[in-house]
């Protein structure tokens, strides 16, 4: 099998000159902006070179999103503890679409901030948030260079040769607007490289690894026999199951076709396919191993249920997460559990404040009964990680860390296709503590009572505090997939 692993990467350092042109850059554009920092700047990731040109002033961005601050945080989180708790008299009961809109509706003086100050840079809102917390906006360089008062400078990957647009300076807003938005994205952050494991294996100060081979033994019939998933346990009816795919992976349909062909039970087989894409529109034959890996077991697997795919092309995963909260929340109809198999086990691959919104967006998918399942990464504890060394650290992969999201790890079967699961051993189930999210009080008997027995505790600083992944884990290597 041949898998993709797209994800960001950073290397030790950044050059000097770089680091004084963004802090010479910072402090022109808040002298000329006479704004507040909303963000900061980003960190240029290794493998990454400015060339020295900018975007044409005239070049379009399509997708970019303005995060509302919520109305009612506090409330939000009372609820979702109530909804969320076995023992609760509120369990799963969930508010109406219209309910939680009315719950975290930002303010309308902060609404009317950002739309002025939309409108004083002649740009347009192409869609609003049913509950009026995102914005997307289509604008162009000049527009956006206006609003946040610096450039956008073309970078170029030096090993794969792409290239992007990027303000990396710090956003500057008015003081108005700053105290209206959370994040501002789609022009901030960098794409989710792979970094080459001689790479990685360099920076860790070691002999570069090899992935071990696999026998493709697990297929959606035994998966369906290990966990006893059978027609009775998945009826048909109102819930709808969804993946999302980032950074150019793409569902094949036929190859999909093909597999419930062979995989499926008597159920009519007419939703042995994707229902519905949302976002970005799927390329089928540019199909992606993660993509089809998700979709060949999530369909035939789980019964006569509708399948939706959340597609984001733009390979700006920090962002995209964030379009992706918008377009789960934003229809009243909407999956009830949603799979996610990408992540990052490098500190700082996207921005804290990037980091906290989406976490904030898992929340409240939470309180609208919807179930986000998040893969919880391949690089073990977290020391090496495919983008780069953690230096001194350990760190678990985000987004699995969000507090309200399920981290899910990987086991396998050491003999057969039965029997006991063991932790994998092929690559490095990912989990651990976060450094960026704190512990939730149901974690925290089991952890302390963990930390005061295990053993062994790495040499290697760990965020004893932060919260603990993964979840749960279940059967995660030696799949068979159609390509």
């Amino acid at each position: 099998l041949q898998f993709l692993y797209l994800i960001g990467l950073r290397r030790k350092g950044t050059a000097l000159a770089t680091m004084m042109r963004s802090l010479l850059m910072l402090a022109l554009c808040a002298a000329a902006h006479g704004a507040v920092g909303l963000h900061g700047p980003t960190a240029v990731p290794a493998g990454w070179r400015a060339t020295g040109g900018r975007a044409a002033p005239d070049a379009v961005f399509h997708n970019v999103m303005l995060g509302l601050k919520r109305g009612n945080g506090a409330a939000l989180k009372e609820l979702v503890a109530e909804v969320s708790n076995p023992r609760g008299a509120k369990y799963l009961q969930y508010p109406s679409y219209e309910e939680m809109g009315a719950l975290v509706r930002p303010a309308a003086h902060h609404t009317a901030a950002v739309k002025g100050w939309l409108a004083a840079h002649g740009v347009a809102v192409v869609s609003e948030h049913p509950h009026g917390d995102y914005m997307k906006v289509s604008a162009t360089a000049a527009q956006l260079e206006a609003m946040v008062g610096c450039e956008l400078v073309e970078f170029e990957h030096t090993e794969s040769g792409k290239r992007v647009h990027r303000a990396v300076d710090g956003i500057r807003v008015p003081d108005d607007v700053a105290a209206a938005l959370d994040t501002v994205t789609g022009f901030t952050s960098f794409p989710l490289m792979s970094m080459s494991g001689g790479a990685v294996a360099a920076e860790a100060g070691a002999p570069p690894g090899e992935l071990g081979g696999y026998n493709c033994r697990v297929t959606p019939p035994v998966v369906r026999s290990t966990y006893n998933v059978t027609a009775s346990a998945a009826p048909s009816g109102k819930n709808i199951q969804a993946i999302a795919q980032f950074s150019g992976q793409y569902v094949n349909d036929g190859v999909l076709a093909a597999t419930c062909a062979t995989s499926v039970w008597e159920m009519g087989g007419e939703k042995c396919a994707v229902s519905k894409y949302v976002g970005d529109k799927n390329v089928p034959t540019e199909e992606g191993a993660e993509s089809m890996l998700d979709t060949e077991y999530i369909v035939p697997v789980s019964g006569d249920h509708e399948t939706w795919v959340y597609t984001y092309a733009s390979f700006d995963f920090c962002g995209d997460l964030q379009t992706f909260g918008s377009d789960v929340t934003g229809e009243s109809t909407h999956p009830t559990v949603i799979s996610i198999s990408y992540g990052s086990q490098y500190i700082g691959a996207c921005p804290s404040e990037s980091m906290a919104r989406f976490a904030a967006d898992v929340e409240k998918m939470a309180g609208m009964g919807i179930t986000v399942m998040i893969a919880s990464g391949d690089d073990g504890s977290g020391h090496v990680s495919r983008q780069g060394v953690n230096p001194g650290k350990l760190s678990p992969s985000y987004p699995a860390s969000i507090p309200h999201a399920i981290a899910v790890g990987s086991t396998y079967w050491a003999e057969g296709t039965s029997g006991a699961e063991e932790a994998t051993t092929s690559f490095g189930s990912g989990g651990g503590f976060s450094w960026d999210f704190d512990m939730p009080s149901y974690q925290t008997d089991a952890a302390q009572q963990y930390l005061r027995t295990v053993p062994d505790q790495p040499t290697l600083a760990f965020a004893k505090t932060g919260r603990g992944t993964p979840d749960v884990s279940a059967l995660g290597e030696s799949f068979l997939i159609g390509t």
